[in-house]
């Protein structure tokens, strides 16, 4: 995907223009601002594996894998209105390494297609950016894990 690209700004302009995601270049990198348009999961590669193949085809879930394969962060739409994640929540997605990133945060995103880099571990739809619902990845994990707690 990548191989065309030769400065940070080519990387922004294929992340902004094949996929519409809203992409800053940030310390000469591409990244994404959490907040009320898109908000992010993190877990361990082990468990996105089986988080993604459960995903209904609807959702085609753009996933971000660090270097080296061992978080995935799977962007997601926040819920409308922001809504908190009660604690019983947050512990129960804890225990498996689960974290909802926070609003006002940057996230990285690929400039490489190589696994020695950050890298997509699902590519994203190119056109208009659809993301899943927060809820649909939480329900998921839950499900992946067999853990009991209730999704806003």
């Amino acid at each position: 995907m990548f191989e065309l690209c030769r400065s940070p700004h080519d990387i922004v302009d294929l992340l902004r223009y094949q996929f519409g995601l809203p992409v800053q270049l940030v310390a000469g990198r591409p990244m994404i601002a959490t907040g009320s348009v898109l908000s992010a999961v993190v877990m361990p590669a082990a468990l996105g594996t089986p988080v993604l193949a459960a995903l209904d085809c609807d959702y085609i879930a753009p996933v971000v894998a660090d270097p080296g394969d061992r978080t995935w962060t799977f962007l997601v739409t926040p819920p409308a209105p922001a809504l908190p994640v009660e604690v019983p929540l947050r512990r129960a997605l804890a225990v498996h390494a689960v974290t909802i990133v926070p609003a006002g945060r940057n996230l990285m995103l690929p400039c490489t297609d190589s696994p020695q880099g950050w890298h997509w571990a699902a590519t994203p739809t190119p056109a208009l950016l659809r993301l899943p619902p927060r809820s649909t990845i939480l329900s998921a994990v839950l499900h992946q894990t067999r853990t009991h707690a209730a999704i806003p």
